[in-house]
């Protein structure tokens, strides 16, 4: 038996109906799903927040500036020795609070000849155990107050700063002898072990 065109009416209006509750459903579904990925995009906000706190490092970063600053200073502090002692260089003064005898050698700077006599110089004091010290008779801290520590000198040659030469002092700070001109190591020795049996 077929039905009637009511009821096959009310049948489809039923079934428009469901459809259309359905399809309701799933735009609403989706338009959840659609703000929750909204909420989703929010999160990465967060991050950029935390980026605002950098400048913080940048402040930390220049601690470092600050220490290096004392440090420098501290060198400055340290290496800042007085040029002159007791009237005479302080290397020179350093040398006789520790030795009886110090040998000092003259030169001129960049000369070849100076170098080697200054090397001389040097093996010759330590082979008679005396102190040792080499000055350039160019360096102005130097040439003033050894110039007036040799006003006393006998000769007026040996007043005059020039190199190479060398000179063998006793402690406190007397002149024993100056040796102009190039001098080997075992020229240097003798006159170093003769002042310091003088000195004895």
């Amino acid at each position: 038996m077929g039905l009637s065109p009511r009821v096959r009416i009310l049948a489809a209006a039923l079934l428009v109906a469901v459809l259309a509750l359905a399809a309701g459903f799933l735009v609403l579904g989706r338009g959840q799903s659609s703000s929750q990925a909204a909420v989703k995009t929010i999160k990465p906000l967060h991050p950029t927040k935390k980026a605002a706190a950098k400048p913080a490092t940048t402040v930390k970063a220049v601690k470092p500036a600050k220490t290096v600053t004392r440090k420098s200073v501290a060198k400055r502090t340290t290496h800042a020795r007085p040029a002159v002692v007791d009237g005479m260089p302080a290397a020179l003064a350093a040398a006789l609070a520790s030795h009886d005898v110090v040998v000092v050698s003259l030169y001129a700077p960049r000369s070849s000849v100076d170098e080697m006599a200054t090397a001389e110089a040097k093996h010759g004091a330590a082979l008679a155990g005396a102190g040792f010290v080499a000055f350039s008779v160019a360096d102005e801290k130097i040439v003033s107050p050894l110039t007036s520590l040799l006003t006393g000198a006998p000769t007026a040659a040996d007043r005059v700063l020039d190199g190479p030469a060398v000179l063998v002092f006793q402690r406190p700070r007397t002149l024993f002898v100056r040796l102009n001109g190039f001098a080997d190591r075992d020229t240097v020795a003798q006159a170093a072990a003769n002042a310091d049996t003088l000195a004895g």
